[in-house]
């Protein structure tokens, strides 16, 4: 099974704490741009894309997605933690929010967001710059 979507629009930034359980590294089609591959492939990582979908196009705007292992875990996933880190894709860098000009969308799934805690929205805002945009396209927010 994979998981979609599984954002809600809220009013204001949640906190948010990683809980280092990689869950947002199972069973989720990570989107790529063309500045993900260009970051990814200068770090000397190679045969990690494939193209995405039509109706992932449409959705997110991006070309292509991440290759999943067999069991469905992203190929960047090693003993839980990611081995392209430092150079990871901007859908990872924003997760688990979309920051958009004037929306914000949360993750319901993810259990670092501190739902009672006031966050700040700014380092999310520049990695989710090609999805917004996307988003607001197809989307009213």
């Amino acid at each position: 099974m994979f998981v979609i979507s599984d954002f809600i629009r809220v009013e204001r930034m949640p906190g948010f704490s990683c809980k280092l359980c990689a869950q947002c590294c199972r069973d989720r089609i990570v989107v790529l741009y063309d500045r993900d591959i260009e970051r990814l492939s200068e770090a000397g990582f190679s045969d990690f894309y494939e193209e995405a979908s039509e109706l992932e196009l449409y959705l997110t705007g991006a070309k292509y997605r991440m290759k999943l292992k067999e069991n469905d875990e992203c190929i960047f996933l090693k003993d839980d933690r990611c081995i392209a880190y430092e150079y990871r894709p901007d859908t990872c860098r924003r997760y688990p929010f979309i920051v958009g000009e004037d929306f914000i969308l949360a993750s319901i799934s993810c259990p670092g967001i501190k739902w009672d805690e006031e966050g700040d929205a700014e380092p999310f805002r520049e990695p989710s710059e090609e999805i917004s945009r996307a988003l607001r396209r197809i989307i009213k927010l």
